[in-house]
């Protein structure tokens, strides 16, 4: 199942609030360099990056191959940079690069760990066919992977 569409709800709900409008973009409030805002404190930072987190978990899960890592980040940017625009005609919120920034590794962390979680080389992956086939190959004294017999009952 693919929940990435769920989390650009999330995120885009959690980027309120929804009231408090101006009709001009307020660009005297945004903050274009990362981390030189006075809104960029440390709870916020952290809040921003763990959001992205499960949205490039679950970019990373529904994509196969190398791509996807590059595909949450590229996700994790246009989602944050789509919800960073309306902020320019909100009261109450600022837009900064640094919420980009943040959003940008937490989408990168998120499909690192997924990869990680999912191995996509089954070959490699536990429980996959080469872990299957190695315990019986020892056992049977067909040889390791480097050629070398190994105990258990010949098979002459």
């Amino acid at each position: 199942m693919r929940s990435w569409p769920l989390w650009v709800v999330v995120i885009a709900i959690a980027s309120g609030p929804w009231f408090g409008i101006v009709h001009r973009p307020q660009w005297e409030r945004v903050t274009w360099v990362p981390f030189h805002g006075f809104e960029d404190a440390p709870r916020d930072v952290l809040v921003n990056f763990l959001l992205f987190v499960p949205f490039g978990w679950s970019i990373a899960k529904t994509r196969s191959g190398r791509g996807a890592v590059g595909t949450a980040i590229l996700a994790g940017a246009l989602v944050s940079i789509a919800v960073e625009i309306p902020q320019l005609f909100y009261r109450l919120r600022d837009p900064s690069a640094t919420d980009v920034f943040m959003a940008i590794c937490g989408a990168a962390a998120g499909s690192l760990g997924a990869k990680a979680f999912y191995r996509r080389d089954t070959g490699r992956a536990p429980g996959g066919r080469e872990a299957r086939h190695a315990g019986s190959d020892e056992q049977y004294g067909r040889g390791n992977r480097d050629g070398e017999r190994v105990g258990g009952p010949r098979l002459e």
